[in-house]
């Protein structure tokens, strides 16, 4: 069941409800038999046979971002190497359902949280983003958060930092004015170029193998979006060290923003590029510390701590 900070379901789907969508709707899949339940922020996900699961919205909201999985995901996964959950069947309201809903693989893996990427899978990292940012079509969804400016989303960016620095038994010392200094130079930067991008790679949403990539998760927030926004979740992700064989994977593999002038395969980035993955980085580490009760405890400290914002206590 949910805990923290998850919101509650605004439906309730019971194994009968399962069942009787399957039959309805998928009946050469309704006798396979089901496994785990794992119950997220957005989605209910339910083991099916040995390959499939059946993955069900919980809310209204997780409603909306499925929907971007249904039109695009499959579409854009076809020209990709890495593997993702693009859904395999589709199903549609019913049996007192009120939204669409999905069979997708079942994907084998660790969550990147407990068991983090090598320098070898940050590499893979790199190679699946430069895949993703590629350019978008002009009916391709934007994010409501996201895919704005960072300069769009500073009122946002400080009521988290204003957050954080007010938590009492928060397990690091936040050094406030560099963090607010690198958003601000961050937001100055201004945007160059805009690409497809997944826009919320926590660890929670990247399995991995034995060190390696297995399998990038969640595409509901995909949209159209600066491709430094996922670099900057990336580094949060991997941290600095590993961050250097990422970019350098990246730009060899022609991800879009490795085309700026500048960015290096050794793993430098223009001056401009690197400000704004800089602030990304600091913001979605915000984020994962305002809301880590529901996402992943102390990640986003540790991310924060990682980058240089803040000393553990």
């Amino acid at each position: 069941m949910p805990t923290g900070l998850v919101p509650d379901a605004e439906v309730r789907i019971s194994d009968d409800l399962v069942s009787r969508l399957l039959s309805a709707q998928h009946p050469d899949l309704a006798d396979l038999p089901r496994g785990e339940r794992h119950e997220g922020w957005d989605n209910i996900t339910i083991r099916l046979g040995e390959d499939l699961a059946v993955r069900l919205p919980r809310r209204q909201l997780g409603a909306d971002l499925a929907s971007r999985e249904h039109r695009w995901l499959r579409e854009l996964a076809s020209g990709w190497d890495f593997t993702v959950p693009a859904p395999v069947r589709l199903g549609a309201p019913g049996e007192g359902y009120p939204w669409p809903w999905s069979v997708v693989p079942y994907l084998e893996g660790d969550r990147c949280f407990d068991a983090p990427l090598t320098d070898a899978g940050a590499k893979d990292l790199g190679k699946a983003l430069a895949q993703v940012h590629r350019p978008a079509p002009a009916d391709a969804p934007r994010n409501p958060v996201r895919s704005a400016t960072l300069a769009e989303r500073a009122e946002l960016f400080d009521a988290r930092l204003n957050t954080l620095v007010a938590m009492a038994d928060a397990p690091a010392d936040l050094w406030e004015d560099d963090a607010r200094a690198a958003f601000e130079a961050g937001a100055r930067a201004g945007r160059e170029l805009e690409t497809w991008a997944h826009l919320d790679l926590h660890g929670g949403n990247v399995l991995t193998s034995k060190g390696r990539l297995a399998a990038l998760l969640d595409w509901g927030d995909l949209g159209v979006a600066d491709p430094a926004t996922d670099l900057g979740q990336a580094l949060c992700l991997v941290g600095r060290r590993s961050f250097r064989p990422l970019l350098d994977a990246y730009a060899r593999a022609g991800g879009a923003a490795s085309r700026r002038k500048g960015l290096l395969l050794g793993g430098g980035l223009d001056e401009v590029t690197a400000l704004r993955v800089e602030a990304e980085a600091l913001t979605y580490a915000a984020m994962l510390a305002c809301h880590e009760r529901a996402i992943q405890p102390g990640a986003g400290w540790d991310a924060l701590v990682d980058l240089g914002y803040a000393r553990a206590r």
